[in-house]
């Protein structure tokens, strides 16, 4: 059975609303499922390749220590000491300030790493472009008396941003601080401010001693996890990247390029198929080919530079060349492929030389499911693309992979809104239309009895009644009701301008409220202690 079925998924619509499938109190049963199928896995990641179980076993021990030291070196609070069997739950997000509907997932895993006697490991992916370096929010300008506050939605740029340019080449100097006084000034309600300080100010604690400006937001938000009770791990993909087990991994991946090459464009097609897409470029483009020259998932650059794609080619002498798009990077000889251990070496050599290799999306959740986590919480979307990598694993080593968690949620920010609800608005609309279409049924009971208006809505009657037989007639009649109406409009004029004066104020009004219901503004801007009630509240395991 294919892996990628046709899902329907939405993120939540209304405040304070979580979406968690399965259910919470289901999901310490999919972690043991999960445990016994990665136990039952007796595959080899490539000819030469150490056995799955060996490899995974050494990739999580070696996992585990480095977030343990990084946790130690930022002085968070670090619990007893990790072993098998016990389960990792995998989050991940970039590391920048994200909306309350990802952060729900912290919370998530660390609830469930807590009912099944694990740990919860958040992976930051800082590999990814740093754009978008604002903070959005809304606001609201006092235009006149008449007219009342109006609101908008505004961007404070927080950073510079360099296309192309990953978070992890982002050194934390490039934050600006007078983004703190913009935001301040800006924002439309006092809690929203306090909340912002308190984390700018853990921010602005965390940037002398950052290696970028991502891992600076990154430990500003664990120490207010802390502060709320959360004790998760921390891990960057950078960091993820060095590792030994990640370049067996990749050197496992380029002895079966061919066969990797083939299992990702081929379960894409197949996503593209099932949902009915059209566009090569979603939900990301295939991987190219050039001749013998292909593509695969990873990013290739050098400290400073922009990210590129990673291209292989085989050698005369039966090795692979690495080019970062066509500036070439290096060589894997016949023995670096034969071996993937001696090929994980070579790679080791290209980073001391300056290259860094990264994992792009797929590539990436496909090494940490398999490699590091016994479950992944993902979003709304990274639930639906991931069964890309679900059919990429079924392609490549024939096992059925691991099951995976969706957790979403849509918090609204403290904000009072204005007075036009969705009923409001049909009102408004059906008033306009029929004072254009129905007078007679509105006007004020003085003008229905007086000569002329009686007259007139009489003769209406009769033309609604007879209809006419012909189109030639039915133009006719309605023309004529047109005219009625007409008249009968002017003898209440005000009450048209009226309907339609209201219509605009509830649009204007219901067109506000989008802007201050928006989900996607940081999770800085609320208050983090109501946000973890209501985190805790509805991933309730037990």
């Amino acid at each position: 059975m294919s892996p990628i079925e046709r899902r329907r998924l939405r993120v939540p619509r209304g405040d304070r609303q979580a979406l968690i499938r399965p259910e919470p109190a289901a999901l310490p049963a999919l972690v043991r499922r999960n445990q016994d199928l990665l136990a039952s896995y007796r595959f080899d990641l490539a000819p030469g390749a150490p056995g799955f179980r060996e490899f995974r076993a050494a990739a999580r021990a070696e996992v585990m220590a480095m977030a343990r030291r990084y946790a130690r070196r930022w002085g968070f609070a670090v619990q007893r000491g990790w072993s098998e069997p016990q389960p990792i739950i995998l989050s991940g997000h970039q590391p920048r300030p994200f909306h309350p509907g990802v952060w729900i997932k912290n919370f998530l895993a660390g609830d469930l790493a807590s009912a099944v006697g694990g740990v919860a490991l958040n992976l930051n992916v800082d590999n990814d472009e740093a754009h978008a370096q604002v903070f959005r929010l809304p606001t609201r300008d006092l235009v006149c008396k008449m007219v009342g506050d109006e609101v908008r939605t505004v961007e404070v740029e927080f950073a510079p941003h360099a296309r192309g340019v990953p978070f992890e080449e982002q050194p934390a100097g490039a934050i600006r601080p007078e983004t703190v006084d913009g935001v301040l000034a800006l924002v439309p309600a006092p809690a929203l401010g306090d909340a912002f300080r308190d984390c700018w100010q853990r921010l602005a604690r965390a940037v002398p001693e950052a290696a970028s400006l991502g891992e600076a937001f990154v430990v500003a938000r664990r120490h207010l996890e802390e502060r709320l009770g959360l004790a998760n791990l921390e891990l960057f993909v950078s960091a993820l990247s060095d590792t030994s087990a990640f370049r067996l991994f990749v050197a496992a991946m380029l002895r079966r390029c061919e066969d990797f090459f083939a299992a990702y464009n081929d379960a894409l097609a197949e996503f593209r198929r099932v949902y009915r897409e059209r566009s090569p470029a979603q939900p990301v483009p295939d991987l190219a080919s050039d001749g013998p020259r292909m593509e695969l998932p990873y990013w290739v650059w050098r400290a400073g530079e922009p990210r590129r794609r990673l291209w292989v080619e085989p050698t005369p002498e039966g090795g692979l060349a690495l080019a970062a798009e066509d500036e070439p990077v290096g060589r894997l000889g016949p023995a670096d492929l034969a071996d993937p251990a001696a090929g994980a070496e070579r790679l080791a050599g290209l980073r001391r030389s300056g290259w860094k290799i990264r994992p792009r999306a797929i590539s990436m959740t496909l090494f940490v499911r398999l490699a590091v986590g016994d479950v992944f919480i993902h979003g709304v979307g990274g639930a639906l693309y991931d069964q890309i990598t679900d059919a990429i694993i079924e392609r490549l080593f024939g096992v059925r992979p691991p099951e995976i968690i969706l957790a979403s949620a849509t918090v609204h920010l403290p904000l009072e809104t204005f007075p036009a609800t969705p009923a409001d608005l049909a009102a408004a609309q059906r008033a306009v239309r029929d004072w254009r279409c129905n007078p007679d049924r509105l006007l004020p009971e003085r003008a229905r009895r007086g000569g002329e208006a009686k007259t007139l809505i009489e003769e209406k009657k009769r033309l609604i009644a007879a209809c006419g037989r012909t189109r030639d007639e039915r133009r006719r009649v309605w023309q004529r009701i047109r005219e009625i109406n007409g008249w009968l409009l002017a003898l209440a004029p005000e009450q048209p301008d009226a309907a339609r004066e209201e219509l605009h104020r509830i649009q204007r009004y219901a067109r506000y409220n989008d802007i201050l219901t928006n989900r996607e503004y940081p999770f800085c801007l609320y208050p983090p202690e109501d946000l973890a009630a209501f985190y805790r509240g509805a991933s309730r395991i037990g």
